[in-house]
């Protein structure tokens, strides 16, 4: 558990969002056990997903119509 203190812009790169570190930084410990992660779309995205994968940590999330990175494979009508 982390207590939530306002953004740590500090954690965030060039190449991380701090949602992507937060995420890291609180599954630091239960990488490479093949843990499952569930996350709703607040955190999820691909690159996540992707360094999640390589660390051997399972992941799932819910995702919005317009997230950033994430192509529709359909369009609802």
């Amino acid at each position: 558990m982390d207590v939530y203190h306002g953004k740590n812009r500090i954690c965030s790169t060039a190449d991380m969002t701090v949602t992507h570190a937060t995420v890291r930084h609180l599954t630091r410990k239960v990488e490479g056990h093949r843990h499952k992660l569930y996350m709703d779309n607040f955190f999820s995205s691909p690159d996540l997903f992707d360094d999640l994968t390589e660390r051997k940590i399972n992941c799932c999330g819910t995702v919005g119509l317009n997230k950033k990175g994430f192509t529709p494979t359909e369009q609802l009508t």
